[in-house]
Formats: structure tokens, C-alpha cells, sequence
């Protein structure tokens, strides 16, 4: 049966068909005041049958052409296998409570219902070593199988029949059905995985083809996979039992009824890594016409070096307050002073951002730039977001404004993964 799929973008109102489908609830839509409809509060995969929803980050497309694609149900499979990547790797990468589970799992704002951590482990194994060889075979007296002559020749009795010396029995060699089994075992749950997973799993599958129905005898494969661990004696064998007897106790705990969830509801701490590595790696400077940032996409590192920086020393109140900014600079007397937003768009002003400018105006002695920017997803372009109006600006020449820059999330989380 043919896939559908279906798409939608964090933050941007919920069609009632798509709730009813997929079951959303209010781990994957909130109510929003403002447009008093229910929106998307999450980014990330529900698949459900033969259908999957994709919910993309703000701004990844417009609203207009994920209409165009709920009529079609194209398959986008570089999109889709892009968000993956960026969520997997921010996963493994920030090695979160969510990672320590399985991908997108304890923690409140990850949800996986699938043991993708596990997977990932087995499948590593298979690309390094390919499918589970090791020897382990034992010499039974049998008709059938591979006559093992040294151990028939030493065993067997001997008996002279028509002149001829006959052994009996014969001794064969055979395959111990405990490495069977975790050939099998490693093969399905590679096999299984990337066959319901296509969409985001560009993998090689192993083509082995077990007859055993690993699903429907769970409880037996748990039992028999937890027996190999005292059979095998090499680390890298026992750390690939574990992450199998991982994976079905997982997919045992966390099965749905036919929904699988793999999503993160707070993708601002993602948009947030995307943009420190990307201004890491491409800022050249500012433009002097317009107050944006130039990035250059042929630089490998920046040649100025922005951190998150905390300043704990700027109120001498009793209740000691500090300000903490995302991406800050400050070199050859120019300050940069650069937030990442995960905003559909900005109508209010950012007090905050304003606040940052005023304090640390006068921190830096001898600043004689300060550059003041709100990164956030969308259409690469810029707009003003702040700029004193003369009767406020008093005897400032330098930060008087703050610009709203958009850049495209899909080339940020592209260059994320390269």
C-alpha cells in the first residue's frame, strides 16, 4: 500500500481532518489565543497505517505551498530525511535524557515511540563487522549434517564390514541455534526498521529474509537474547546483545497501537545550536547599508569568535540579577550582540534585546560599534526592529538599533549536517 503524506508547520493552525487522522492531542497542538484555533506545537514525524504527517520548522515553507502538498501528497524525501538528521544529531550531540533513552524519549520535550538509539547501535555493528559470525559450534552424534572426521575418526567405534573400516556413529558439526538466532535477530530489527522507516532512512539492507515472527514472540526473544549474554565473551558481542534486548524491550514498553510519534516540541534549543554553529563558521561582517550580517558560505571558521556569554556582575541589588546572550562578540572594538529567535515573526518589541544594548553600551571601553541582531527562521531578508526616534536617542551615535534578520532554516539545518 502506497504511502501518504501529509505536512504542516510548527505554529501554524491545525486542520481538523489532520487531528482527527493522526489522534493529535496536546503533546502535538495547543490553543492559540491569538488566532483562537488550535496550532502546531511541535516538529517532527507521526506516522499512523500508511500514513505519515510531517510538521517542519517555522517558516520552512510558506503557508501556501503546504497547502499545495496537503492536496498532492507528494513525498518529499530530502526534506524529510533532513529534519530527521537535525534532530537525531542534536540528540546524540547535546547527549540529553532524551538520547540517554532512545531518540526523542524521556524527556518532556522529546517523544519517540520507536528505539531508534538502539537501532542505530545494532546497525553500526552491521557496518563494521556486517551480520553477527561468530563461531560457535558444537560436535553431536547424527546421520545429517557436516561429518566433523576429527572428532569421528577419535570417538567413533570402529568396524570392519567387507573389508572396508566403517565408523559409527558419525560425529557432525553444528551450528549452535544460539548464533542463529542472534543473526536473525540483528537482521530483523535492521531489515524491519529501515523498511518503516524509509522516509528518513537512507540505509543498506541486510536482505536476509527470517522466517521467525520476532514481533508476535517478543516475551520468547527477550528471553533468549538475555540467555546469549552469558554465551558470548567479547565486549563488542555483548554490547550488541544489549543494544537488541534495548531495542524490543523499548519497542515492547512503547508500542501504540499503530502510531508512532517522533518529534521534540521545543526546537527553539535546536534552532539555537543550528545558528551558533552556522555564525561559528560563515559571519564575515556586517553590512555597512542595511545593519545585517554577511555570511559567507565558503568559510569554514569565522574570523571573529562568538560565545554564549553569562554577565553575573551587573546588579548590585540584593537580588543580583544576570543576563545571559546566546551569541556575543567583541573585537577590534566592535560589539556583537546576537540572539537566535524561533519566531514565526516578531510584533512586539524585545525589551530584552534592548536591555542587552543598554547594558553593556558602556561595559566595553572604547566601543565604537555595536551591532544588534534577532536571528530568526524564514526568507533570508532583514528588517528594523528597533531604531531610537530622535527625541529618545540623546547623545548615542552608536547602537541605535536592533535588526530582525531572517535566514532560511533549510540551508541553516543543511549546513548543520555538512
Amino acid at each position: 500500500m502506497a504511502a501518504i503524506y501529509y505536512y504542516g508547520q510548527d505554529g501554524t493552525v491545525v486542520d481538523d481532518e489532520l487531528t482527527r487522522i493522526f489522534g493529535l492531542g496536546t503533546k502535538e497542538i495547543r490553543y492559540s489565543e491569538k488566532l483562537r484555533k488550535n496550532v502546531f506545537d511541535m516538529v517532527g514525524f507521526v506516522f499512523k497505517n500508511n500514513m505519515t504527517l510531517v510538521v517542519f520548522p517555522k517558516n520552512y515553507y510558506e503557508n501556501s505551498y503546504i497547502d499545495l502538498l496537503n492536496k498532492s501528497h507528494q513525498e518529499l524525501n530530502q526534506d524529510v530525511r533532513l529534519l530527521f538528521g537535525v534532530i537525531k544529531k542534536y540528540c546524540e550531540t547535546e547527549k540529553t535524557s532524551a538520547s540517554a533513552g532512545s531518540y526523542m524519549g524521556a524527556d518532556d520535550g522529546y517523544d519517540s515511540d520507536y528505539p531508534f538509539r538502539p537501532f542505530y547501535e545494532v546497525y553500526e555493528y552491521y557496518q563494521k563487522y556486517g551480520l553477527y559470525k561468530e563461531k560457535e559450534t558444537k560436535v553431536v552424534e547424527g546421520a545429517s549434517g557436516k561429518i566433523n572426521w576429527k572428532s569421528t575418526i577419535s570417538k567413533a567405534n570402529k568396524i570392519i564390514n567387507g573389508g572396508n573400516l566403517v565408523f559409527s556413529p558419525f560425529y557432525v558439526s553444528k551450528k549452535n541455534f544460539n548464533t542463529v538466532f542472534i543473526t536473525d535477530c540483528m537482521a530483523f530489527i535492521i531489515d524491519y526498521t529501515i523498511d518503516n522507516y524509509h522516509d528518513f532512512l537512507c540505509m543498506k539492507k541486510t536482505g536476509a529474509k527470517p522466517k521467525f515472527d520476532f514481533l508476535m514472540n517478543i516475551d520468547y526473544v527477550l528471553m533468549q537474547l538475555k540467555i546469549s549474554q552469558n554465551t558470548v565473551f567479547k565486549d563488542v558481542h555483548k554490547n550488541l546483545i544489549n543494544s537488541m534486548i534495548e531495542f524490543f524491550e523499548e519497542y515492547k514498553e512503547k508500542a501504540r497501537g499503530g502510531n508512532t510519534h517522533v518529534k521534540i516540541r521545543y526546537f527553539d534549543m535546536i534552532w539555537q545550536k543550528m545558528i551558533a554553529a552556522y555564525i561559528s563558521k560563515h559571519f564575515s561582517g556586517i553590512d555597512t547599508s542595511t545593519g545585517e550580517a554577511i555570511f559567507d558560505k565558503s568559510l569554514k571558521i569565522s574570523v571573529i569568535s562568538f560565545k554564549d556569554q553569562t554577565y553575573d556582575d551587573i546588579d548590585d541589588s540584593w537580588h543580583h540579577f544576570s543576563i545571559d546572550i546566546d551569541h556575543l562578540a567583541y573585537e577590534n572594538s566592535k560589539l556583537y550582540i546576537f540572539d537566535s529567535k524561533y519566531y514565526t515573526n516578531i510584533s512586539d518589541l524585545n525589551y530584552k534585546q534592548l536591555a542587552y544594548n543598554e547594558i553593556l553600551r558602556y561595559h566595553y571601553p572604547g566601543t565604537t560599534e555595536i551591532n544588534n541582531i534577532l536571528l530568526l527562521p524564514g526568507e533570508d531578508h532583514a528588517d528594523s526592529h528597533f531604531s531610537y526616534s530622535s527625541g529618545y536617542v540623546g547623545c548615542r551615535t552608536i547602537g541605535t538599533k536592533i535588526i530582525e534578520q531572517f535566514l532560511s532554516p533549510k540551508s541553516v539545518m543543511e549546513d548543520y549536517l555538512g
